[in-house]
């Protein structure tokens, strides 16, 4: 039989109070821990970046993106007073380091060197694994640099209206070279075309290094480089340029005009390189690396090693960049569309 005694009692109400205090206090713990974590993700956001950052450079060691950066990181690392650590990934048209950073988490920890082949590529290749407008989030432009038309010295065109007067007499008869089909030479090259009513037959090689080679050597009249590695061609006389994309003449070629002012502003192109990051990256982050960056680009050493690349530097907040790689997307994707140019 039970008993139901005084000492039953006490026990029952002992026990009902100390469910009570137990009941207080998880209320209690609950707030305690809330704001501890708002305090903890507020702590994170202050200390960025607390450990090395990554940059994905989608091209190989050595090559023309990885020379920008590497001592573009340098200036980073110190600003930002952490590591700034080169990750090249390079293949399909740069797609397969973007992929990788689009993929990344976007903890601010891991960055992508973007360029303008990246908006060529979203037209040219099926079933891209990302969109580079949307994909992204587009921290800083880093610069870019103009192309030049040029000709073989010895092939007997002397400027520009020359070039064009020829195209039109002897339509197909002149060749041009280009890196590549879908390369900026080669999309250059077909608004060329298309502004000035003009027919060339494109030649495409497997890089930029063996169409230059060929129009060195006569083998071919035309084609549309790079300032970088062209220089010592000019300089030599073995290659005049008849014209340049920029939106202003070259100082180091002053007496030759911009396709604008020799009447076609459609012409005008700029090979841009920048850093972007994936999407949902915290603003404060975007911020501090566009900060970063513009005040690298005030630094003289980086700016001589620029100039070496043929890269002027472009500094712009972040809504300026993802509109100028927006509006890329759009020109090119238009124009391999119309002349159906697939890379697979």
């Amino acid at each position: 039989m039970l008993r139901n005694d005084g000492n039953s009692t006490n026990g029952g109400q002992q026990a009902t109070r100390q469910e009570t205090k137990r009941e207080k206090k998880w209320p209690l713990l609950a707030v305690v821990c809330c704001l501890l974590g708002a305090f903890s993700a507020h702590a994170q956001d202050e200390v960025w970046p607390s450990k090395p950052i990554r940059v994905i450079v989608p091209t190989p060691p050595g090559g023309a993106y990885d020379r920008t950066m590497r001592p573009l990181s340098q200036e980073l690392a110190s600003l930002l007073k952490q590591p700034v650590v080169i990750d090249n990934k390079p293949g399909a048209g740069n797609i397969i380091g973007a992929q990788a950073g689009a993929a990344a988490p976007s903890d601010g920890y891991t960055l992508t060197m973007t360029g303008m082949v990246n908006t060529i590529a979203q037209g040219m290749y099926d079933n891209v694994p990302f969109n580079i407008v949307n994909d992204f989030t587009h921290v800083a432009m880093i610069g870019g640099g103009a192309q030049w038309l040029v000709v073989n010295s010895q092939s007997g065109i002397e400027s520009f209206a020359d070039l064009i007067a020829r195209a039109r007499r002897e339509p197909g008869a002149i060749n041009y070279a280009s890196s590549g089909a879908g390369s900026t030479g080669h999309l250059l090259m077909e608004l060329l075309q298309k502004a000035t009513q003009t027919s060339f037959v494109h030649i495409p090689y497997k890089g930029g290094a063996p169409a230059l080679m060929d129009v060195l050597g006569g083998q071919v009249a035309v084609t549309v480089i790079p300032p970088s590695g062209s220089m010592q061609y000019i300089q030599s006389g073995k290659l005049r340029v008849l014209a340049v994309s920029s939106p202003k003449r070259s100082p180091e070629l002053p007496q030759v005009p911009t396709f604008e002012e020799l009447g076609y502003k459609q012409l005008t192109v700029i090979s841009w390189v920048g850093l972007s990051a994936p999407r949902k990256t915290r603003p404060e982050v975007v911020r501090k690396v566009n900060e970063a960056v513009r005040e690298a680009m005030t630094r003289p050493e980086l700016q001589k090693k620029l100039d070496a690349e043929g890269i002027t530097p472009m500094t712009m907040t972040p809504d300026e960049f993802t509109r100028v790689v927006k509006s890329d997307t759009e020109r090119w994707g238009a124009l391999t569309r119309s002349l159906q140019l697939k890379a697979n």
